[in-house]
C-alpha cells in the first residue's frame, strides 16, 4: 500500500511538474504550483482515507459538506445574471457565462463570513457566560 501511495504521488508530481514547465511561467510561480498541489493532494488524499476507514465517525462532515454544496448550488441559481455590463467582461477576457459562477462564489464568500462571526460572536458570549 505505501508502495502504490509513492508511485501516485510521484506520477502526479511529474505531471504536475510537466505542465507547469511546459507553461512557461516564472521560475518562483512554478515552486508555488508545486508545493499548492502537494498540499492539494495530501489533503485530498487524507479526507479521502479518513472517509473510508470512519464513515460512521465523519457523518457531521458529510452533512457539513452536503450543506455547503447545496448553498453554492442555490447560491448559483439565485445570483444575478446581467447585472454588470459585457463591456466589463470583454475587457477581462471572460466569458458572459462566467456571470453566474462569480456571482455564487462572492454569495458564498459573504455567507460563509457571516456565520463565522455569529458563530464567533456566540462562543464567546458563551465563554463569558460560564
Amino acid at each position: 500500500m505505501k508502495a502504490l501511495k509513492s508511485l501516485i504521488l510521484i506520477f502526479v508530481l511529474a505531471v504536475l511538474a510537466a505542465v507547469i514547465l511546459f507553461a512557461g511561467v516564472d521560475f518562483k510561480i512554478r515552486i508555488t504550483y508545486i508545493v499548492f498541489g502537494i498540499g492539494v493532494l495530501a489533503f485530498l488524499g487524507y479526507v479521502l482515507y479518513s472517509l473510508i476507514t470512519n464513515i460512521k465517525g465523519n457523518s457531521k462532515g458529510l452533512i457539513g459538506i452536503g450543506a455547503l454544496v447545496g448553498m453554492i448550488i442555490l447560491f448559483y441559481f439565485i445570483a444575478p445574471t446581467g447585472d454588470i455590463d459585457a463591456a466589463r467582461f470583454e475587457k477581462t477576457g471572460t466569458s458572459l457565462s462566467w456571470d453566474p459562477i462569480i456571482g455564487a462564489g462572492l454569495y458564498t464568500i459573504y455567507a460563509l463570513l457571516a456565520i463565522f462571526v455569529i458563530a464567533s460572536i456566540g462562543l464567546s458570549i458563551r465563554n463569558l457566560l460560564k
